[in-house]
């Protein structure tokens, strides 16, 4: 698997089984279009340090990562240290489970494993990434609600099937969904993801949608806007 060049910064996937992908690029954009210039960052299942470097290109915060599996940590290490953000970018091995984070943090992020109760792979390494037979979506916020502070944002990229339980979970810890965006394809498509953006405070509920691409196959205005400063070739 080759390399995937960013305008700022380039990630290696070799080792990492959760790749690079659309979905996670369109919820790094829409996270720093969100985000109220945060101090302090964890992501919650780092791989491969895509979503920490979208940020650290938009933001002037010191960013955690940390990451459970060897061969993702090791490549997640080197993508961190390539980065001309490398002085605010670093990569913690643990489960967020049980890690004791030192401070408290003012913008949460996850891309956690997308599937409960389905047929795991025989690669353990790709479960990890994929499933949450190591981390499920409860216990996910269980450590969200330990590690985020009062006036926080946590956000979350999440199966378009799976939204009332994650909206129902971050209730149960007095997190409200501010704001949604809604993902497929094009126009024709069914929704597959969901983005949600979360915090303490009820606000007014926002939602979007956005298309990939328009019917003649080019990205859609929405994508150009969110991508536009980290795709190398968008508009074309």
């Amino acid at each position: 698997m080759s390399d995937f060049s960013f305008k700022q910064f380039t990630i290696s996937q070799n080792r990492c089984a959760q790749k690079v992908s659309t979905d996670a690029c369109i919820f790094g954009a829409w996270v720093t279009e969100k985000m109220d210039l945060p101090t302090r960052v964890l992501d919650i299942g780092a791989g491969t340090g895509l979503l920490m470097l979208m940020i650290a290109q938009k933001s002037n915060a010191i960013i955690d990562g940390i990451e459970i599996d060897d061969h993702s940590f090791e490549e997640l290490q080197e993508n961190l240290r390539k980065a001309e953000f490398s002085s605010r970018v670093f990569a913690v091995k643990g489960d967020a489970r049980n890690f004791l984070f030192p401070h408290e943090y003012d913008l949460i992020i996850s891309n956690p494993p997308f599937y409960e109760n389905q047929l795991l792979s025989e690669n353990a390494h790709k479960n990890i990434a994929w499933h949450s037979s190591m981390l499920k979506l409860e216990e996910l916020f269980t450590v969200v609600k330990k590690n985020l502070s009062s006036t926080g944002k946590f956000a979350i990229i999440i199966p378009f099937a799976r939204i009332e339980e994650t909206i129902e979970f971050a209730s149960n810890i007095g997190l409200h969904a501010n704001q949604q965006a809604l993902i497929r394809h094009s126009l024709h498509h069914e929704y597959t993801r969901v983005l949600l953006l979360f915090t303490y405070k009820e606000d007014l509920f926002q939602k979007e949608i956005i298309n990939i691409k328009e019917l003649d196959g080019r990205y859609s205005v929405r994508m150009i806007e969110l991508l536009d400063d980290y795709y190398l070739n968008i508009r074309f």
